[in-house]
């Protein structure tokens, strides 16, 4: 009840802001044999342009099955507002703030973990300097790893129109239909996944991001266009683009 409530605060808060989401391809979200929505798959959402991106499958894609994140351990236990939150919210895997291999075991971990429940995984997996408003970044090969290792599908979730916000701002969402990480990899119908940590794991998971950013660009860029603002439209209160930077 209070996930549900929060969801609904967020979408009056935007409203309020004068921003309007259009969601288009949830008949791409898998389903079971019933029709019913199912989790177990990797979200991945593109572009990532501000601070209001991962707020939308949030607050607009469908309340079941749950979706869950990354999050910095030390950040989402700062203040006990932010523990509030986070423990009515859920779905937020705390994670170690210091690198190397062992803190990315984990991280894998935790994305399989919340496959196997049934959830959705959501990542931004871009990564590098700004692209042109039509393309996302270059994709991080951390997503092949954790489709890999999970053998979870992939869904492209594109986000249209979030790179500058103003009063009365069209969002568009579109879902892509699922991609198969094993296919994006170039591997053999029915093969395993490679061994954790191989080279040959390395060139998989460095194709899957490549092979997910040729699957998703013309997506990318028909959601841009369809939230492109009207020739003469009047951008007010613009500064909402930065508000949480």
């Amino acid at each position: 009840m209070a996930y549900r409530l929060l969801r609904r605060l967020w979408q009056l808060v935007a409203l309020g802001l004068g921003l309007r989401v259009r969601v288009r391809g949830l008949e791409h979200l898998p389903r079971d044999a019933s029709g019913r929505l199912v989790g177990g798959y990797v979200l991945a959402g593109v572009p990532h342009r501000t601070w209001i991106d991962p707020f939308l499958p949030w607050g607009w894609l469908p309340a079941e099955p749950r979706l869950a994140f990354f999050g910095d351990a030390r950040t989402i236990a700062r203040s006990p507002l932010r523990r509030f939150v986070v423990r009515r919210v859920g779905g937020i895997l705390p994670i170690p703030s210091h690198g190397g291999p062992r803190a990315f075991a984990t991280h894998l971990e935790g994305a399989a973990e919340v496959l196997r429940a049934g959830m959705v995984f959501l990542l931004f997996p871009e990564y590098g300097p700004p692209s042109p408003i039509e393309a996302s970044r270059p994709i991080a090969a951390g997503l092949g790893y954790v489709a890999l290792r999970s053998g979870a599908p992939i869904v492209p979730l594109v986000i249209g129109g979030s790179h500058e916000l103003f009063w009365g701002r069209t969002i568009v969402l579109r879902v892509l239909p699922a991609l198969d990480p094993f296919v994006l990899a170039g591997l053999p119908l029915g093969a395993a996944a490679p061994a954790p940590g191989s080279r040959e794991e390395r060139a998989a998971a460095h194709a899957i991001a490549e092979g997910f950013r040729a699957a998703s660009a013309g997506g990318v860029d028909a959601a841009r266009r369809s939230a492109e603002a009207r020739p003469g439209t009047k951008k007010r209160l613009t500064s909402l683009t930065h508000l949480f930077r």
